[in-house]
């Protein structure tokens, strides 16, 4: 295989890998966005939750306090009873007790329902907060995990970059152009094998003429199909490159 070739492969291997490593950085803080959605979301609804909690701790205060007035005048309507004169005006007042009565069961029966609801709104209330502060602390962890990761791909990305431009030093400098301007058009892999007289890049095949230069390995060789950079896949001598 031409040796400018072995290089360019070497640079391409780089090269690819910078694609990697720039994907990642973006991906990275895109996924620290949506876990921060998420905790908002969960922040949200806690609120609610409390918000809900309140008007039905308040809905009940206010059933209490219209049951304190009725027991009020239950016990008003009591004392009545001493003081009336007439049948008449003692059944009313009896009418009365009665329908008072009725009513403070009524309201007592609000009360323990409002009751249960509160409780069962302040069992959620709790789950959300422990919800909350696990995914806190979730999100603090993996903050820290993808900053220290951001700072990796940075140390990973300024060794490798060393190493291609030393690369690049070697290279046929038309050649790496050449390279150059088929990444920038078709991006990924454009110096590729070719196995079976079938370009991996593209799947074609390759014509039988120039498949045997390929072979010899003394050219460099551009795929009729795609226009990538060809050499002989099935070269031992390729291995790990």
């Amino acid at each position: 295989m031409d040796e400018n070739l072995k290089v360019l492969l070497t640079v391409q291997s780089i090269d690819m890998r910078f694609d990697e490593v720039r994907r990642e950085k973006q991906e990275t803080p895109q996924e620290i966005e949506r876990l921060k959605e998420d905790l908002d979301l969960l922040k949200n609804a806690m609120e609610q939750g409390l918000s809900a909690l309140e008007e039905l701790k308040e809905g009940r205060r206010k059933v209490e306090r219209e049951l304190e007035e009725i027991e009020l005048k239950l016990k008003k309507s009591k004392s009545r009873l001493d003081e009336v004169k007439s049948n008449r005006e003692y059944q009313a007042v009896l009418k009365e007790i009665e329908e008072l009565k009725g009513l403070t069961f009524q309201k007592e029966e609000v009360v323990i329902k409002w009751m249960e609801e509160i409780e069962i709104q302040e069992k959620e209330c709790a789950d959300n907060n422990i919800r909350w502060r696990e995914s806190q602390r979730e999100f603090k962890n993996k903050e820290k995990d993808f900053s220290q990761r951001m700072r990796e791909l940075d140390r990973e990305v300024e060794s490798i970059n060393e190493k291609r431009i030393q690369l690049s030093q070697k290279t046929d400098k038309d050649l790496l152009r050449r390279y150059i301007g088929l990444r920038t058009h078709l991006g990924g892999r454009v110096v590729a094998p070719v196995v079976n007289a079938v370009c991996e890049g593209c799947h074609l095949g390759i014509p039988p003429q120039q498949y045997n230069e390929l072979i010899k390995g003394d050219s460099v060789q551009t795929c009729p199909h795609c226009n990538r950079i060809i050499y002989w896949g099935d070269d031992s001598r390729t291995e790990g490159l």
